[in-house]
């Protein structure tokens, strides 16, 4: 009995002094550096959001926040490293639709779980896409692309960066009945030059992503896929508006923590990154590359990743569509 007491009451010591631990590590937290891994290469939208962000949280706290990019296997690698780490608030990882609502319904054997492996922590931005052609196709204007991918089907090419832009193209080729085929590339970036170098005929992109195509004059931006005009370039009109009713696609961006990290820990992440994005420079910073600011806040963010999944399904479903890993 005094032998079952003794190992009794260590238990209780054990237990008390972790919750000691806990409830200490929550008050103190941060005490040393973050990392924010984004599992993309550098440039894109994913990864121009976790540097606002990281800049801010660094202000906020002094205690640096380091970005790590992690490309490969279609955002799998880097997105796989967070729901492995260590659940206590100093590994996060930056992710979008592509990563959180669309991968899940392309790849059958995904390493990771968006709704197990991950707690999401706030929406920090949407991107409307651009729908863009090399100069070298004979089309001037949204429907004039729809006429000619009708009269050629299958001839004409969309240089895909990910998932994401994938079912971009599918949505589109279902709502405006054409046949445009998909050459898959690795990366927002690399898809982007591909547009530019006449390698395919047509490249949806995020406009971050998409900013040295807009930029460059062997491209021509027919049309964006928010419902509303983007304010960064408000001449160009949107699909639904020229004559594909209902497109709508936006990209987003939010960040995320391994799953089991400490609620008291997520609800200063949150509020950190809430707090960030109601600041001038930031609305100022994301709406210069033609972002739309929202809350910050995780529950926006379940919302969100909840709708998106259940649209993309639907689509998914339908065309049967699966998605060769990068």
């Amino acid at each position: 009995m005094a032998v079952c007491l003794r190992h009794m009451a260590a238990a209780a010591l054990a237990a008390a002094l972790c919750a000691r631990a806990t409830i200490a590590g929550a008050e103190d937290f941060p005490d040393r550096a973050i990392k924010i891994i984004v599992p993309t290469s550098p440039g894109g939208s994913m990864d121009t959001t976790a540097r606002v962000i990281g800049e801010k949280l660094q202000e906020k706290w002094g205690k640096p926040v380091v970005i790590e990019n992690r490309p490969g296997a279609s955002m799998q690698v880097g997105t796989e490293a967070v729901a492995k780490a260590p659940p206590d608030g100093y590994t996060l990882l930056v992710a979008h639709d592509g990563t959180m609502a669309i991968n899940p319904l392309v790849y059958p054997n995904l390493r990771y779980d968006p709704q197990k492996s991950f707690v999401p922590l706030g929406l920090v931005v949407s991107i409307p896409e651009a729908v863009m052609v090399n100069v070298g196709v004979p089309a001037n204007s949204l429907a004039a692309l729809i006429a000619l991918a009708k009269k050629q089907p299958g001839q004409l090419t969309h240089a895909t960066g990910g998932s994401a832009t994938l079912l971009s193209l599918e949505l589109f080729n279902a709502m405006a009945g054409t046949d445009i085929r998909s050459i898959q590339y690795r990366g927002a970036a690399p898809s982007v030059t591909a547009g530019i170098a006449g390698e395919t005929s047509i490249v949806i992109a995020d406009l971050v992503s998409a900013a040295p195509a807009l930029h460059s004059d062997r491209i021509r931006p027919l049309a964006v896929t928010s419902l509303t005009r983007a304010k960064l370039y408000p001449e160009l009109g949107t699909v639904n508006e020229l004559g594909v009713a209902g497109y709508e696609v936006n990209t987003w961006s939010g960040v995320f923590a391994p799953v089991g990290t400490p609620k008291d820990v997520t609800a200063k992440i949150e509020g950190a990154i809430k707090e960030a994005v109601g600041m001038p420079d930031v609305r100022a910073r994301f709406e210069s590359t033609g972002g739309v600011v929202r809350s910050g806040t995780a529950d926006e963010l379940r919302q969100t990743i909840a709708i998106d999944a259940a649209k993309w399904a639907t689509l998914v479903q339908e065309r049967h569509l699966t998605f060769e890993q990068q």
